[in-house]
């Protein structure tokens, strides 16, 4: 597969704590996306272990014509520095990493590195090489965590990456096999839907 599709999951219907499930408003996010992504050669649907995470796969996969396989690659963690790297992070951020539940914490985004990794690996070896993509529904931070890899920016720069509910990230693989962001969160699909919100 060449190209890699980050999803985050649609708008949920209450706090992150509790794994809500989608609201109306996220169901009707997902059900645009999914419009958009019908003709797609998609080989793959992956998604995180989170409910709303499930359902927005489970959308997507109605239209693709593709069961939805969940993987903990794409559970919604949190970068956070080890008590050596909190010089990477401006001291602004500070008090909001220390509020980071400690269950959510990925200290030096460990888990996230290697998820990327193992992500790209898969892709690299499907069959159909040269075509084809891989969708991830997954989460916000995660999203912006595999970007930052690909872009090899700063350990903070996924702050700076905001990923709107349903909103489409693409990665694609050059014939170098380096990996290039193509777009970052792309909500084209949401123009003139009643009551969407990112």
């Amino acid at each position: 597969m060449h190209r890699i599709l980050l999803v985050r999951h649609g708008d949920a219907a209450g706090d992150d704590s509790a794994d809500p499930a989608l609201s109306s408003t996220g169901r009707a996010q997902m059900a645009a996306l999914a419009e958009r992504l019908r003709t797609e050669p998609v080989e793959s649907l992956l998604h995180g272990p989170r409910r709303r995470a499930r359902q927005s796969a489970e959308i997507l996969g109605e239209a693709v014509g593709l069961d939805p396989e969940p993987t903990e690659l794409l559970e919604d963690r949190t970068p956070h520095p080890s008590p050596e790297r909190w010089e990477d992070y401006p001291r602004t951020r500070w008090d909001w990493l220390c509020e980071t539940p400690v269950g959510e914490r990925d200290e030096d985004a460990v888990a996230l590195d290697e998820a990327w990794a193992r992500l790209a690996d898969r892709a690299e070896l499907a069959p159909h090489e040269g075509s084809g993509t891989l969708i991830c529904v997954t989460h916000a931070f995660v999203i912006g965590s595999f970007v930052r890899n690909v872009l090899d920016a700063p350990a903070d720069a996924w702050f700076r990456l905001p990923a709107a509910n349903s909103g489409l990230t693409e990665l694609r693989r050059r014939p170098s096999g380096e990996w290039a962001v193509h777009s970052m969160s792309d909500v084209g699909h949401l123009v003139g839907l009643a009551g969407a919100r990112s």
